[in-house]
């Protein structure tokens, strides 16, 4: 007979992984009643601990640093995932340290992941937006032997343990497809990007690499497409002088876009895609100042980079290295049904 897995008794009884652990292991305090169904299903299912206790480090403490913008919504949502794994894995020795940088300041970058290095982790959870630097600091890791998840963006000569996130090339030929489905000439487009953040983001150049792509493909001109460089407060007049136009913002920061456009641009017609489903993303969505925003689930990106390690530390299993999110389009109409919320506006309960 097949034995039942921690996983599976912790599905069937409503619990967490490590719930069921400190159960079997008898370690931690768990209501009587919870007990009892975890042993019921267990010894239904043939679970003997030895089974999993042969895989598992037990009373280890495993340190997990986590490498991470922290400045907005999307990285928060992130963290927030990550945590509530981890939450999942505390019994099984799993501690988190955060070590937030500046995305603005290469050094920022460089010396939280000096700190994180030096505090001796196990495994490392990073988001190496800045190419250069996010291959020294891993080339410091596999040195040291410590395994790292690449999240949001991926830097694959590098070998991460997983990268967890979108294929940024491909979401940004998915951009260029949205914003000029219908058109049978290539159009004039404007990519608006953030001097302060997105000099400095690989991930940026792989979604213009991608919207360029989908130009080619179509034999269409790439000089048609304008990158211009704008502050937060822009005046668009200074951009637009037409009466309508096609609008590429790939980065979160599509509602500013919006706003302004909204505020000094009158009586213009605008088609903007955008990333991220934020709260004003979502706001922006459903007013109608914005038709498209891809999705990257940053909370499931965070969960899913937990479970690698988890995978790699504890259980010693092996872990799929590429674990892309779904490229998931929200308009107005299915805004209500996406994945990271409930209603307009409002993120779901964390």
């Amino acid at each position: 007979m097949k034995r039942i897995t921690i996983k599976e008794i912790a599905k069937r009884a409503g619990v967490s992984v490590g719930t069921v652990d400190r159960v079997l292991h008898n370690r931690g305090e768990v209501a009587e009643a919870t007990k009892k169904e975890v042993l019921r299903i267990a010894k239904e299912g043939n679970y003997t601990t030895n089974v999993f206790a042969r895989s598992l480090k037990l009373n280890q403490v495993h340190k997990i640093a986590v490498i991470l913008p922290l400045d907005n919504e999307y990285w928060q949502t992130q963290q927030s995932g990550i945590q509530e794994a981890a939450e999942e894995y505390e019994s099984l020795g799993l501690q988190l340290k955060f070590f937030p940088f500046d995305r603005s300041n290469q050094g920022s970058f460089l010396s939280k992941a000096a700190m994180a290095i030096e505090d001796q982790p196990d495994a490392v959870i990073l988001a190496p937006l800045m190419e250069e630097e996010a291959t020294d600091i891993c080339s410091q890791l596999g040195k040291l032997k410590i395994p790292f998840v690449f999240v949001d963006s991926n830097l694959e000569r590098l070998s991460p343990l997983a990268f967890i996130g979108q294929d940024s090339v491909q979401s940004g030929y998915l951009a260029a497809k949205l914003l000029t489905y219908g058109l049978w000439e290539g159009p004039e487009v404007f990519v608006l990007k953030y001097a302060d953040f997105d000099s400095l983001n690989k991930t940026i150049d792989e979604r213009l690499e991608g919207f360029k792509s989908f130009y080619k493909e179509k034999k269409w001109k790439t000089d048609l497409i304008k990158e211009v460089n704008v502050k937060k407060e822009f005046d668009p007049d200074e951009i637009f002088d037409k009466d309508s136009a096609l609008v590429f913002v790939p980065n979160s920061r599509a509602h500013q876009i919006a706003k302004r456009l909204a505020l000094k641009a009158g009586d213009k017609q605008f088609r903007i895609v955008g990333y991220d489903l934020i709260r004003e993303n979502a706001e922006a969505l459903d007013s109608g100042r914005v038709d498209f925003i891809l999705d990257q689930n940053p909370k499931l990106q965070g969960q899913q980079g937990i479970q690698a390690i988890y995978k790699k530390l504890i259980v010693n299993t092996e872990v799929k290295q590429y674990q892309f999110m779904p490229l998931e389009v929200v308009t107005k109409e299915n805004l209500k049904y996406a994945n990271s919320y409930d209603g307009l506006g409002t993120k779901k309960a964390e």
